[in-house]
């Protein structure tokens, strides 16, 4: 009786949760020596893939049917937590030390928050690309959500070849953003561009699209002429990366406001109708009302694409230290000037950015949201 009880007392401590948590401790002891050890990468890497399917397995005895949804999104966290987090964590790491390609598999020396200061204090195309990417930001967003609305409003209707003009409106979002600013830039040509082409055979004078140069009559402005092309970008070339985004993205929101639009109940409409409302009051106080769920979502979407643009204005303007945005002065200090540590200092300083800034306009869209609700 004695032995039996000592028995199953063995079998419950060896529950296969006991037995794959043992195994899980084991492989990441293991995953610890073999990184410091000189053994063979695919080695590595398949004593780590095993060792998180073993972390898996005893989540799902340990935690068992009840929790079996928190259970399940382990392994998508782990994936997420690798490609994230552990490279941000990464570059927090390199920023606190003196790394090039002189150095890179040499000795490190730890400057602390100096390439952090460096930013701050002596970099000066840092604060300019701060202001060019908001300036393009906050430009972009507007006209797109005031133009998509505009192209929503005029093809809600039925009319034949509907179907068609939607079809070719959203070709520009079927395609590459590196293609479309390629597109561009051959028609944005000074030699043989066919918008100068067209200007030409037009009578006007050919516009130099892809340079700084100021816009026309803004430099004459008094006072501010100055000001608006030397700190906020009034150049010809800024405009034209604007038109770029502008054309490919607008039917983008154009669908998303179709779409709302198009599930809009038809009562009030009918009602403002029988009042004797004109089309401006029936938009400003009924349609646009309701349609503010969507308008946050857009503006969230887009926010979100805006503050990621780099292959377009790099294919247009390349290095070009006058319209750098924070992206492409990432890459230009860390990959160009191959000055890693700074380069990662200026990828969390741009992430706390781009936090902050997430933040505010989600809190905006939230508040328009909520506005139409």
């Amino acid at each position: 009786m004695q032995l039996e009880t000592k028995t199953n007392r063995f079998l419950l401590r060896w529950t296969p949760a006991n037995l794959f948590m043992w195994l899980s401790l084991l492989g990441i002891v293991t995953n610890v020596f073999m990184l410091k050890s000189s053994a063979d990468p695919a080695a590595k890497f398949g004593v780590i893939g095993v060792t998180i399917v073993l972390i898996f397995l005893w989540s799902l005895f340990f935690f068992g049917d009840k929790n079996i949804r928190y259970t399940l999104i382990i392994p998508g966290f782990i994936i997420l937590f690798c490609v994230t987090s552990i490279p941000a964590v990464f570059l927090l790491y390199l920023s606190v030390f003196d790394v090039s390609l002189l150095n890179f598999k040499g000795d490190w020396s730890f400057v602390g928050l100096t390439n952090y200061v460096y930013f701050f204090t002596k970099d000066k195309l840092f604060y300019a690309a701060i202001i060019r990417t908001v300036e393009y930001m906050v430009i972009v967003l507007g006209l797109q959500i005031v133009i998509g609305m505009c192209l929503a409003l005029l093809l809600q209707r039925e009319f034949r070849g509907r179907s068609f003009v939607s079809s070719v409106l959203v070709i520009p979002v079927m395609t590459c953003p590196i293609v479309i600013a390629m597109l561009w830039k051959y028609m944005y040509s000074s030699y043989n561009g066919f918008i100068n082409l067209v200007l030409k055979d037009l009578g006007f004078a050919e516009v130099p699209w892809l340079t700084n140069q100021p816009l026309p009559y803004v430099s004459d402005i008094p006072i501010l002429g100055d000001f608006l092309v030397t700190h906020l970008n009034a150049n010809i070339g800024f405009v034209s990366a604007i038109i770029v985004n502008i054309w490919q993205w607008t039917p983008f929101v154009y669908l998303m406001f179709l779409a709302g639009l198009s599930a809009l109940p038809r009562e009030p409409y009918e009602a403002a109708k029988v009042d004797g409302a004109n089309s401006w009051k029936t938009f400003w106080h009924i349609t646009f009302p309701m349609l503010r769920p969507v308008i946050g979502v857009v503006f969230l979407i887009r926010i979100i694409d805006l503050m990621k643009v780099y292959d377009q204005i790099w294919a247009l303007f390349g290095d070009s230290v006058t319209m750098r945005t924070l992206n492409i002065h990432i890459f230009s200090v860390g990959l160009t000037g191959q000055d890693y540590s700074r380069g990662a200092a200026l990828s969390i300083i741009v992430l706390v950015f781009i936090i902050m800034v997430s933040l505010v306009f989600s809190g905006i869209g939230k508040w328009i949201s909520k506005r139409g609700a």
